[in-house]
C-alpha cells in the first residue's frame, strides 16, 4: 500500500467546492482526503455553486475560506499547494495579465501569494484542463507555468506541447458511483446528453439529429436545458434536470448510448471524452461523440467510440447501433473496460500523489495495484446480461 511521505503537508485551493456537480474534481479531492488525510481544503466560495445558491456537503472534512489560507500556510505548516485549472494556477503566483495583455478568464490577481511562496520554499502543483481559464485562445507559453510549479498535469496535447515536463493524466471517474449494470434488454433503445447548460455542449445539433429518429429511439436529458427543449419536434423524450451524481448514475445505468456533439466556444473547448461522457461510459454506455482535438491517447475511434465525422453524422451512427446493436456493444464495451481501469479516481489521485512526492510505496505494493481491480462492480461481460450472448434491444 501506499503511505503519506512524512514531513509534507498539502492544501488544495479550489473555487466552487465542495460542490458535487462540479464532477471530477469533487471525487478527486474526495480520494486526495482519503490517500492523504492531513490535506486542508481552501475555496474562493466555499460550500457554494457557480449560481450563487448554497450546497450542502458530505464532504469529510471542512473546506476554508480562501482568507485563510496565508495564516494557516504558517500555522498548519503548509510544504505543498495544488489547484485545479489555469485560472487559480497563475492566480496564486500573480501572473493573471500576461505579457500580452490578455488576462486570463476567472483569475484573481488578489490571490497572488508569490512572495509567501517562495519565502517557504512552498511547492506548487497544478491540473490544467479545458476550462478554468483554458480557453482555445489561451497562449499558454506566456503562462510561465513551468518556471513556477513543480508538477504539471494535463489531459491535452496544447499543455504537453507548450511545457513538455507536464505529466499526462487522464480524466478522473468516481467508479464507485458510475458502477457498471446491466442494460435494458427491451426498446427503445435509451439515447442519453448530459451536460451543464452551456453552447459548446451543442444542444442545437443534438435535437436535429433526434428529430430524425423514429420512435424505437428514447432521449434521456440531465442538465438544466428548460429553455431548449423547443427544439425537439420529435417527443420521445425525458427531461431529468440537474440531478446529483447518485440521482444521474441511475439514469445512466439505464441508457445504451451517451451522445457528446460539444464544439468550442468562447470560453474553451471540452476535453475528449467529457467529464460526463466518462461517468456515462464508466455504466456500460456507448459512446458517439465528434474529437475536435483530435485526442487519441485512450480511446481510438472505431474501436472504443463512434466518431461523429463530416462523413458519417450522429443520426448514421445512431441509426447503425440499432441495426448493429451486437458489434456497437462491443465497442461499448472496449470504451468501457478502458474508462474503468484507466479513468478510477483511486488510481489516478494515486498516480498523481505520487508524481508530486506526497505519497510513497512501501514494501507491500502500491495502493493503486490493490485497488484498480475492485473498481468494477459488474463484469463487461454482464453488461449484455449473461455469457449466453449480448442482450439486444428489440428495435424495429
Amino acid at each position: 500500500m501506499a503511505i503519506p511521505t512524512p514531513g509534507r503537508r498539502l492544501a488544495v485551493v479550489d473555487s466552487h467546492f465542495p460542490w458535487k456537480q462540479s464532477g471530477f474534481r469533487y471525487w478527486e479531492n474526495y480520494e486526495i482526503y482519503h490517500q492523504r488525510p492531513d490535506t486542508l481544503f481552501f475555496a474562493t466560495n466555499p460550500y457554494s455553486d457557480p449560481m450563487g445558491n448554497v450546497v450542502s456537503s458530505d464532504f469529510p472534512t471542512p473546506v476554508h475560506h480562501i482568507s485563510q489560507l496565508i495564516p494557516m500556510i504558517v500555522s498548519e505548516k503548509i510544504t505543498d499547494i495544488y489547484c485545479v485549472f489555469l485560472n487559480m494556477a497563475v492566480s496564486l503566483i500573480g501572473n493573471t495579465r500576461l505579457s500580452n495583455g490578455v488576462t486570463i478568464l476567472e483569475s484573481r490577481p488578489e490571490l497572488n501569494i508569490l512572495p509567501l511562496i517562495y519565502a517557504r520554499n512552498i511547492k506548487l502543483h497544478t491540473t490544467i484542463y479545458p476550462g478554468g481559464g483554458l480557453s482555445p485562445y489561451t497562449p499558454l507559453e506566456l503562462c510561465l507555468l513551468d518556471k513556477f510549479y513543480s508538477t504539471i498535469f494535463t489531459n491535452i496535447q496544447e499543455v504537453r506541447t507548450h511545457y513538455p515536463t507536464s505529466i499526462y493524466v487522464p480524466g478522473m471517474i468516481n467508479t464507485e458511483i458510475y458502477s457498471l449494470k446491466p442494460k435494458p434488454q427491451t426498446p427503445p433503445l435509451n439515447l442519453l446528453f448530459s451536460a451543464h447548460l452551456g453552447l459548446r455542449k451543442n444542444f442545437h445539433q443534438m435535437a436535429e439529429a433526434f428529430n430524425q429518429l423514429d420512435d424505437s429511439f428514447h432521449l434521456h436529458i440531465v442538465g438544466n436545458w428548460h429553455d431548449y427543449l423547443h427544439l425537439l419536434t420529435n417527443h420521445n423524450y425525458t427531461f431529468h434536470d440537474l440531478l446529483d451524481p447518485e440521482q444521474a448514475a441511475q439514469i445512466y445505468q439505464q441508457a445504451h448510448v451517451f451522445i457528446s456533439c460539444s464544439k468550442a466556444d468562447w470560453g474553451a473547448l471540452d476535453g475528449f471524452p467529457t467529464t460526463t461522457a466518462g461517468d456515462a461510459m464508466s455504466t456500460g454506455c456507448i459512446l458517439v461523440s465528434n474529437n475536435h482535438r483530435q485526442d487519441r491517447f485512450v480511446l481510438q475511434s472505431g474501436i472504443d467510440y463512434l466518431e461523429i465525422t463530416e462523413n458519417r453524422s450522429l443520426v448514421d451512427h445512431l441509426r447503425w447501433i440499432k441495426d448493429h446493436y451486437d458489434e456497437g456493444l462491443s465497442i461499448g464495451k472496449n470504451g468501457t473496460d478502458k474508462i474503468r481501469s484507466l479513468y478510477a479516481s483511486k488510481v489516478v489521485v494515486s498516480t498523481k500523489l505520487k508524481a508530486m512526492g506526497l505519497i510513497i510505496d512501501n514494501e507491500h505494493g502500491s495502493r493503486t495495484d490493490e485497488q484498480s481491480d475492485s473498481t468494477t462492480d459488474v463484469t463487461t461481460d454482464e453488461i449484455a446480461g449473461t455469457n449466453e450472448g449480448p442482450a439486444k434491444p428489440s428495435v424495429s
